[in-house]
Formats: C-alpha cells, sequence, structure tokens
C-alpha cells in the first residue's frame, strides 16, 4: 500500500502564504484607516475644545486672530485626513477583493487534496480487502479433496 502524497502540496503551501501575506495587507489597510479616523475625531474635539475656550473667555482681538488661522488649518488638514482616508478605504476594498481571491485559490486546492485523498482511501480499501481475501483463502483453501 502507498502512502497517500498529493503532487501539488508545494502549490498549496504557497497559496496559503499568498492568503496569509493578503491578510496581513488587509490588516494593516484596516489599521491605517482607524489610525486616520481617530485622527480626524481628535481634530473635531481640538476644535470644539479650541471653540469652548474662546466663548468662555473674554476673547481679545489677538485670541479671535488665532482661532480664526487654527480653522483655516483645521480646515485644511480635515479635508487632507479625509482625503487620505477615502484613499485608504479605496485600497481596503481592492485588498478585500485579493483576499477573497487568495482564499478562493487555497479552497480550491483543499477541495481537489480532499477529493484526491477519499480516492486514494478508497483503492487503499479495496487493496486491504483484497489482501484480507487471499490471506482467508490461503488458511482455508483445501489442498487435498
Amino acid at each position: 500500500m502507498q502512502k497517500f502524497h498529493f503532487r501539488l502540496d508545494s502549490v498549496l503551501r504557497l497559496r496559503s502564504l499568498r492568503l496569509t501575506t493578503e491578510r496581513d495587507k488587509l490588516g494593516q489597510l484596516l489599521a491605517q484607516a482607524t489610525r486616520l479616523e481617530q485622527a480626524i475625531v481628535a481634530l473635531a474635539a481640538e476644535r470644539a475644545a479650541a471653540i469652548a475656550f474662546v466663548q468662555n473667555e473674554t476673547a481679545g482681538s489677538l485670541e479671535l486672530r488665532s482661532l480664526a488661522a487654527y480653522l483655516l488649518g483645521y480646515e485644511a488638514r480635515v479635508i487632507q485626513l479625509n482625503g487620505s482616508l477615502e484613499t485608504v478605504r479605496r485600497r481596503v476594498v481592492e485588498q478585500r477583493q485579493c483576499v477573497i481571491a487568495a482564499d478562493r485559490d487555497e479552497r480550491l486546492l483543499l477541495k481537489l487534496k480532499a477529493k484526491q485523498r477519499a480516492a486514494w482511501q478508497v483503492a487503499a480499501d479495496h487493496e486491504l480487502e483484497v489482501l484480507a481475501q487471499e490471506s482467508w483463502n490461503a488458511v482455508h483453501f483445501d489442498r487435498d479433496p
């Protein structure tokens, strides 16, 4: 009886490695998107704090001019962060498609391996059954009539 051997094991290992790599890339992109979202939220909180500070204090012209300059810079920063976030989100969608394709490729080979193993098991069981029958016949066959 021959040991089961899947000829495409090396390809399966490569596909598994590719899937792992693609998932890692997706994780990095998702982490980057989360960092950008947190930066936008932190920037909005900072803006609200600055406005509240100016409203609660007796604001002089210097504070108001500083707030106006800050708000101009704030808008530019928010626009830049939103643009970066949109870019990362597009890349996340593309990377998800890559992960899906890599997963599909790996599952295809795993299915093929399972089918080949099942066929091998049937052949091995048949071979074992034939061997058992021959052994039984050899022991119980009456040579002298």
